[in-house]
């Protein structure tokens, strides 16, 4: 049986996220978690998963965007009775926590979470564009985040936490990487996503070029732009 964590961003729609993907996968094996990635005042990004459908309606009500300092992260999922992950720390994106607050807050934020995040399928899209060589010699900095969000270096996965592997996908085409444990599966995948986990990277798809592809590149980068504009107007 497998698992689906719906982790739809708090300033859209995550309720409606979980439902949409529940109901389509009724009669497969695969259970969905419900959660959602939150944005803190210091305009960081965090991942919380919870236990069922009315503890994510719970949470709505306190998670709002920038309701809360990042700080508030441990008290925040102990009173939620959620699992909580930092994803991409330092991703392209102006969200990682590794870009936002440094490497030594960043360490610190690490205390208050359950999981990080290892892998991030978004590198691997970047490296399916055609100018992404050019982009390497022109920008080695963000490539350099491309490559460190695909791929944590070792260094910030501490042992007693739990290691997970993320999409990052804004379309179905782009799940394209997924993680793989021998615990997971069937109906207690909560307790043992508390476990603090080391998920290993499977990539779903090989990879891909065309038409088709770009496309489906083109189409997350919009979206990722139209996430930023919202992010904007939210916080003014």
């Amino acid at each position: 049986m497998g698992v689906v964590a719906s982790t739809e961003h708090v300033y859209k729609d995550p309720l409606g996220a979980f439902q949409r993907l529940r109901d389509l996968s009724q009669g497969l094996p695969v259970a969905v978690i419900p959660g959602l990635e939150w944005i803190a005042r210091e305009g960081v990004e965090i991942i919380f998963w919870l236990d069922s459908e009315a503890s994510l309606v719970s949470a709505l009500r306190t998670l709002g965007p920038f309701s809360h300092s990042v700080w508030d992260t441990g008290r925040l999922k102990d009173d939620l009775g959620a699992i909580a992950c930092v994803p991409h720390p330092f991703t392209p994106g102006r969200t990682g926590a590794a870009n936002r607050l440094g490497l030594r807050d960043f360490g610190r934020l690490l205390d208050q979470a359950d999981y990080v995040e290892k892998h991030n399928g978004i590198a691997g899209q970047f490296g399916d564009l055609i100018l992404f060589e050019r982009l390497r010699r022109l920008c080695p900095a963000l490539c350099e985040k491309i490559r460190l969000t695909g791929h944590l270096p070792d260094e910030f996965c501490r042992p007693g936490l739990g290691w997970s592997v993320g999409s990052d996908a804004h379309f179905p085409g782009e799940l394209r990487l997924a993680g793989r444990h021998e615990s997971m599966g069937g109906p207690g995948w909560f307790d043992a996503l508390a476990g603090r986990l080391h998920f290993d990277p499977v990539e779903l798809e090989p990879h891909r070029t065309g038409s088709g592809q770009m496309r489906r590149n083109m189409a997350s980068l919009l979206s990722v732009m139209g996430e930023a504009l919202m992010k904007r107007a939210l916080r003014r």
